[in-house]
């Protein structure tokens, strides 16, 4: 890992190698155009902000330094009567949670506390469950109280069924034995 201090371009420490390679190139990209840049027309100043506006050649603080001193250049000169567009900047500088603690651990001791996914799985856990609960005494509600015979009420149901076979068996067997008296009566 690189020492931080190789990180500082110009009076300004970046967070990561990449960004302080990048405004190190900035820097040589501003020399280049300041060996070449004839600060006595405003023309060519002009053109060359504009140009780099648009482009967006900048990305980085060195960058927006050179060009915020070619915006002051412009904008200082009685003569330039051209509008002089803004700088956009392409960086976010909200606080990030990774980046402050300390704002972090006020958000969070004045905040009321969010669920934990633990704490959301139990709670729809708890709410299947009780759901589940439901059906299944839904199930045996039913069971009980239908007709046709289930693995509750099968027993009952097949004693009763042989008993009313038994009780219809019984009653055609004493028609048929007093049929059978009068038929042996009347011979």
């Amino acid at each position: 890992m690189a020492d931080k201090t190789e990180w500082i371009v110009e009076g300004f420490q970046f967070g990561t190698e990449q960004d302080a390679n990048l405004a190190k190139n900035e820097k040589l990209r501003v020399e280049r155009l300041e060996e070449r840049m004839d600060y006595g027309s405003p023309d060519v100043i002009y053109a060359v902000y504009k140009k780099a506006v648009e482009n967006r050649v900048f990305k980085t603080p060195v960058g927006y330094e050179f060009l915020k001193k070619l915006q002051r250049i412009l904008a200082e000169n009685p003569d330039f009567e051209k509008k002089i567009e803004e700088i956009p900047v392409q960086g976010v500088y909200s606080l990030r949670e990774s980046t402050a603690p300390a704002a972090l651990r006020v958000k969070a001791s004045t905040a009321k506390p969010k669920p934990t996914k633990k704490v959301l799985g139990l709670r729809a856990s708890l709410f299947i469950n009780v759901v589940l609960l439901l059906l299944i005494a839904l199930m045996f509600y039913i069971s009980m109280t239908s007709s046709n015979p289930t693995a509750l009420n099968y027993e009952r149901a097949v004693q009763n069924r042989y008993s009313e076979w038994e009780k219809e068996l019984s009653e055609r067997e004493s028609a048929v034995r007093e049929k059978e008296r009068a038929l042996l009566l009347e011979e």
